[in-house]
């Protein structure tokens, strides 16, 4: 799948991936820095559901440079399906680059491979909690193991808020 200029793969996948369920409801994705493991009574209560996974990504510092792989790169969805149209919201968790120290945090880049592995489980889970759709399984999944280095949980974002699916 071939990038536009000025939009997000994040946006172009998960629209390519929802189009193939062929929904009658309109599937939406929004990026929200502020989601949290938990559900506030009144959330639950508006049928949000939670799905926290993590995948292989790359992660870049703007300050030296410095680049870096993870197996473990987190993200938190939480979704919903209303009575006309379905809105997800995700959060990547950043890392801090341990070579300069700097306390910026930097976000996953993740290829598409991954990114239609990450969407194709989530869509498994919004099928499953929104539309009743009983034991699916994950036809062909390949789990690909790659040698990185050990979790740093001190430069996690996602572990310092205890979000890690690491830990």
């Amino acid at each position: 799948m071939a990038e536009v200029p000025g939009t997000n793969l994040w946006f172009t996948h998960f629209t390519s991936c929802i189009e193939e369920e062929e929904f009658e409801e309109r599937w939406t994705l929004n990026f929200n820095y502020n989601l949290q493991k938990e559900l506030d009574a009144q959330r639950r209560a508006e049928g949000w559901k939670i799905y926290i996974t993590s995948s292989f990504a790359k992660f870049t510092c703007r300050r030296c440079s410095n680049s870096w792989s993870s197996s473990r790169a987190s993200m938190l969805f939480h979704y919903r399906l209303g009575r006309k149209s379905g809105l997800v919201l995700l959060r990547l968790f950043r890392q801090q680059c341990r070579e300069c120290n700097n306390p910026i945090q930097h976000k996953p880049q993740v290829n598409s491979d991954q990114m239609d592995q990450v969407l194709d489980r989530l869509i498994l889970k919004i099928l499953k909690n929104c539309y009743g759709v009983p034991n699916l399984v994950e036809e062909g999944r390949v789990v690909i193991h790659r040698k990185t280095k050990p979790h740093e949980s001190d430069l996690c974002e996602a572990c310092r808020l205890g979000m890690c699916n690491q830990s």
